[in-house]
């Protein structure tokens, strides 16, 4: 196990616990990714913080995931706009589960891109 992987596995387990700016993320990038994975998109938009989003759009676009920073904050702005009626809520939902998976169809998606920015920048992590 190399460098990379501790730190990536830190992050799984135990979420953000240290406080460099690779940390803080990859721990929100993976803690958004999880509720996606739990029960999609728009239920990962609804049921966090406007303070967790914010965290997470920085993160995925820190990561280079820049279209799944819009598509957070499009739902965001859909969701203040009271675009959740039972109609739009669905087609909101299967639009953004779809642009989702078509940027990260999988983990190994969101590995290969913090493993890019940790080569880049490995001081933007904890080794410890």
């Amino acid at each position: 196990m190399d460098e990379a992987d501790r730190i990536w596995n830190r992050s799984l387990a135990h979420g953000l616990t240290h406080e460099r700016a690779g940390d803080i993320a990859l721990a929100a990038a993976l803690g958004f990714h999880s509720s996606v994975m739990s029960g999609g998109v728009l239920d990962a938009v609804e049921g966090q913080s406007a303070e967790s989003l914010v965290a997470a759009e920085s993160a995925f676009a820190w990561l280079g995931f820049e279209p799944v920073a819009r598509i957070i904050a499009d739902l965001r702005s859909e969701i203040d706009a009271g675009a959740l009626d039972d109609e739009r809520a669905e087609q909101l939902e299967l639009s953004a589960d779809a642009r989702y998976n078509a940027i990260i169809p999988s983990d190994a998606a969101l590995e290969s891109a913090f493993r890019v920015r940790f080569a880049e920048m490995p001081e933007a992590f904890s080794t410890t």
